[in-house]
């Protein structure tokens, strides 16, 4: 039967309606109600529930659902509420006997069910986020002393297969969006906490640690990085088993399972860079990245012979891993994506590929992007900006073409997370009002494909670029969006803070000495702080900010209070600091030096160079042991910044530079010589700081 459906996905969503209309029937409906009815009519309606429900499981697994399904014209609700009702006695109650063989089976179906992410709203709808929850709670604490050997065994049996359904219902629900966010009302995460410490079961442990690091933000994250590095391990390890069987499974659950969740994760970049160098999972490649561009060639071989939604989401996933890796600071990374040619001719391949490759039966959630997208914003970041002009100049509409007719208003440009598109809006109209700005928000000049030409282009326009930041502001879009207009275009940056969101590192680098705004209620501005907010950007516009030595003007504190503050841009280039001699540089010249080679401001503060003499002699140092270097930097680093980590990367981009400072300073003073054999022990003018 299930060869039959799988041959026929078409057949399979017929088939599974047509038993929906059987459950509709009046003496189905008897007794999914538990009313009260004749034992022999009783049992002949038992029998006709085992086999519908049998086929309803069989016929949902090959079915191809759509968001059409959502509408309760299918009728779908009315039978889940009265699925719902039947089983709820039975897991309310102590778990002996009343556990039927008709439960089982509802129990089945609905992991099923679940499975179609696209369906899972219908779940929510019907309230069975909520009941599992309590149910989990119910069988997971039943645990009566009994006398009798066979029950106990019976019920341990019950109770492992109930609680296996439950936990595999709960994690499908946390793969949707709106899963995500009622299961995190409903404080989901004690609960899978709880069964996952008392379970020996490694597939419900597996379970749970997909759920948890799907409803975890990232500071709950980050303060159980302990469990968390565990998570990352198990996932890793369910990926590469699953690449090396024949239908791409580990254990139950499809290799897209895993990597979906990686997807989330590596938002964090501390996330990814345990997977990348600390992982305690043997991988059948020579690197982690390796791993994932090796399986990204596989799976797209795959895809262009059979439309297949779960390999085709796996690929979409291993797109935005891979566009993770691409923004990190290490060039090994980058070197290995780029020296890859299979790897840039499809990224090309794709990003000039108009179609997507995202089946619409396929639900993908928000912090996926789709496919293309994600292969532009690889090809940016390899070749480090370049590719971002010649993206930018295939763009056939200029902002021009849509702006209003009066162009000599300053332009600003909104960067926002798309959940936060309201709070936008707002903005938008609140500066609109004041008739003096134009403002470029992508809803109006982005409404087809992939959108990046057209955003460069409204950044390289812009003349402030006002980042709206929430909690919501993690993507890897507005990663691209904020990292090119900083660090490619030198764009004045506004950052709007909204509450006080646990900003990731890679913005927190970034906007840390930035004049600022911060509004306090997240469902409107206040009036006093669009005031500021006015003024703000007409200082920012009319360079008055940068015409006088006073410190940036912030309204309400920054999120970072510990941090030390990046003096505004220099224009001098490292080429014209290096006409001076090193030893030569003064305090002033080396944080120019640090700012100019984008290294961590934090580093800066801890070591506190006074001269270029002083800086030589650290590097001489560094190069004899970088990583007791290393271990006493972290260190300090993470008493000074609340726990927050070093990472090896972010260290090794100071040491390369150090290195490179070194070579420079042999070709300015030759009979220094500094980068030349060294003698034994180390030099006696140098001083760890």
């Amino acid at each position: 039967m299930h060869a039959l459906f799988k041959a026929d996905s078409v057949f399979a969503y017929d088939i599974f309606y047509l038993y929906i209309r059987l459950l509709n029937l009046p003496g189905m409906k008897i007794l999914l109600k538990r009313s009260d009815t004749e034992n022999y009519t009783k049992l002949v309606y038992e029998q006709l529930a085992v086999i519908i429900l049998f086929c309803m499981t069989a016929t949902s697994s090959h079915a191809k659902f759509t968001v059409f399904d959502l509408e309760e014209s299918h009728n779908n609700q009315e039978i889940l509420l009265l699925l719902l009702n039947y089983i709820k006695s039975d897991f309310e109650s102590d778990l002996s006997s009343n556990y039927t063989h008709t439960t089982q089976l509802i129990l089945t179906f609905l992991w099923s069910y679940s499975d179609k992410t696209i369906v899972v709203p219908n779940l929510i709808k019907t309230g069975y986020p909520e009941a599992i929850l309590k149910w989990l709670t119910i069988v997971d604490s039943q645990d009566k002393p009994c006398n009798s050997y066979e029950f106990i065994r019976a019920k341990k049996y019950l109770k492992s297969n109930a609680i296996h359904a439950f936990i595999s219902i709960i994690h499908n629900t946390s793969r949707h969006d709106d899963g995500i966010t009622v299961l995190n009302s409903l404080e989901a995460i004690s609960v899978i906490k709880k069964v996952q410490n008392s379970t020996t079961n490694p597939t419900i442990n597996l379970l749970c640690s997909m759920s948890l690091a799907l409803l975890l933000t990232p500071k709950q994250i980050k303060n159980d990085r302990k469990r968390m590095n565990n998570v990352l391990d198990q996932l890793l390890k369910s990926v590469s088993d699953a690449s090396k069987s024949e239908d791409y499974k580990d254990g139950g659950f499809h290799i897209s399972e895993p990597l979906v969740v990686f997807v989330k994760l590596f938002n964090d970049d501390r996330a990814l860079d345990y997977i990348l160098q600390h992982a305690q999972v043997e991988l059948d490649a020579s690197s982690t990245v390796d791993f994932f561009i090796e399986l990204l060639l596989k799976f797209n071989s795959v895809v262009k012979n059979e439309k297949d939604p779960l390999k085709q989401l796996t690929c979409t996933a291993v797109v935005n891993i891979l566009w993770s890796i691409s923004f990190q600071e290490h060039n090994q990374y980058k070197r290995q994506l780029k020296n890859n040619q299979k790897l840039c001719k499809l990224l090309e391949e794709l990003f000039n590929n108009t179609s997507s490759l995202n089946d619409s039966t396929q639900y993908v959630p928000k912090y996926i992007e789709n496919i293309q997208t994600a292969a532009v914003g690889i090809l940016l970041n390899l070749n480090e900006g370049s590719a971002g002009d010649a993206l930018v100049s295939q763009s056939k509409i200029s902002i021009a073409d849509n702006m209003s007719k009066s162009n000599s208003k300053p332009m600003i440009m909104i960067s926002y997370s798309h959940d936060d598109k309201v709070l936008c809006y707002q903005l938008e109209e609140e500066l609109k009002r004041t008739e003096l700005y134009d403002v470029w928000i992508d809803k109006n000049y982005c409404t087809t494909g992939d959108s990046w030409e057209r955003i460069a282009d409204g950044i390289k326009q812009a003349h402030v670029v006002l980042c709206l930041i929430t909690k919501n502001y993690t993507s890897k879009s507005v990663r691209r969006e904020v990292i090119y207009a900083i660090d490619k275009l030198e764009k004045t940056l506004l950052p709007v803070f909204i509450l006080k969101p646990d900003v990731p590192s890679w913005l927190e680098i970034r906007t840390c000495d930035l004049t600022h705004i911060r509004f306090t209620d997240e469902d409107k501005f206040e009036q006093t702080k669009i005031t500021k907010l006015m003024e703000t950007l007409q200082q920012l516009i009319s360079g008055s900010s940068s015409e006088n030595n006073s410190p940036p003007v912030h309204h309400e504190l920054p999120i970072l209070t510990t941090q030390a503050r990046h003096d505004e841009p220099l224009p001098s280039t490292t080429k014209i600091l290096l006409r001076k001699s090193i030893i030569s540089w003064d305090k002033a010249d080396i944080k120019q030096w640090f700012n100019e080679n984008e290294i961590m401001i934090e580093l800066y503060s801890i070591c506190q160079f006074i001269d270029g003499s002083e800086l030589l002699s650290f590097a001489k140092v560094l190069q004899d042991d970088e990583k007791v270097q290393y271990k006493s930097y972290a260190e300090e680093f993470s008493k000074r910044y609340n726990g927050k980590s070093l990472l090896l990367h972010q260290f090794n981009k100071f040491a390369n530079c150090l290195r490179k400072l070194i070579e420079e300073n042999s070709k300015q003073t030759a009979p220094i010589q500094l980068n030349t054999k060294r003698t034994e022990g180390k030099s006696q003018t140098c001083e760890i700081l």
